[in-house]
Parts: structure tokens; C-alpha cells; sequence
């Protein structure tokens, strides 16, 4: 059990990653591409921008997810080693999955409304929670599983990194 769930936590992070990193290479040469449109040929193309915006979205979510697998996020170590530091992190993981958890359980209205609504600018239309909810609700999975994990079966260092 454990060996499948550190594999399937270990396959989606590295997959996040990939991904991210495809995302911030077509941010950069969209926007290059945008300032080249602009400024050289003098006729800027309007779905540039909003494309670039869905793609930092996905970018933001996605590193969140990386982040929660590689143990990268902010701590504050008031209590670096011991019982009570391990007390406090298994307090703050089982609140943030009720917090995500209950966030998820709450977005099935906000997804009606996002369907109801298109992109602007895009050369084709699709709805808003194409890359509002969704992403979210799949980030928030993935960032849920990585923590469960981490109870589950504590790993060794606070630093060892499951991507």
C-alpha cells in the first residue's frame, strides 16, 4: 500500500513539474511573441493575454501541488524537533485537508455559474471553470493525497521530498 500510494504521489508530482515548467516557457514566448506583435508590427493580438493569464492559473496551481509533495511551502519552526513539533504538523495536516475538503465540498455551485460563463478573447470559447474550478478542484486532490501520505507514513526527514 504504501509503495503504490508514494508511487501514484510520486508519478503526479513529477508530471505536475514537467508541466509547470512546459507552462512557463509558453508564458515567456507568448509574451515575447505579444511584445514582438505590439511593438514591431504594430498589431497586438487581443487573446494573447487573456491565454496567458489561463496559463499562469494552471501554473500557480500546479507549483502548489509540487510544492505540497517537495515540502518546499513556508514553515515556521517554532518547534523545530521532538513530540511537539510532530503534534503541531499532524494538527496543521489534518486542518488543512478539512480546509481544503470543505472548500471542495462547497465549489459544485460556484462550477454551475463557471459554466454559464465563456472566455472572452480566445479564438475558441469554453467555459470558465475549465481553468478556474477545475484546476482548483484537481490541485487541492493532489495536494490532499501528498498530505494524507505524509500521515499516514511519516517520513524520515522533515526535508525528504516524494518528487
Amino acid at each position: 500500500m504504501q509503495r503504490i500510494l508514494k508511487a501514484v504521489v510520486t508519478w503526479t508530482g513529477r508530471a505536475e513539474m514537467v508541466l509547470t515548467m512546459i507552462l512557463l516557457l509558453l508564458i515567456v514566448a507568448t509574451i515575447s511573441m505579444q511584445i514582438v506583435a505590439r511593438y514591431v508590427f504594430s498589431a497586438p493580438v487581443p487573446w494573447m493575454e487573456e491565454s496567458v493569464m489561463i496559463m499562469f492559473i494552471y501554473v500557480t496551481l500546479l507549483a502548489a501541488s509540487v510544492v505540497a509533495k517537495e515540502k518546499r511551502h513556508i514553515v515556521v519552526d517554532l518547534f523545530p524537533d521532538g513530540p511537539v513539533a510532530r503534534g503541531l504538523g499532524v494538527i496543521m495536516s489534518v486542518l488543512t485537508i478539512a480546509t481544503l475538503v470543505l472548500i471542495l465540498s462547497a465549489i459544485g455551485p460556484i462550477i454551475t455559474v463557471e459554466m454559464r460563463r465563456n472566455t472572452v478573447s480566445l479564438p475558441w470559447n469554453f467555459p470558465l471553470a475549465w481553468y478556474n474550478s477545475y484546476p482548483l478542484i484537481y490541485c487541492f486532490c493532489s495536494i490532499i493525497l501528498a498530505i494524507t501520505y505524509d500521515l499516514i507514513f511519516e517520513r524520515k526527514t522533515a526535508q525528504e521530498a516524494l518528487v
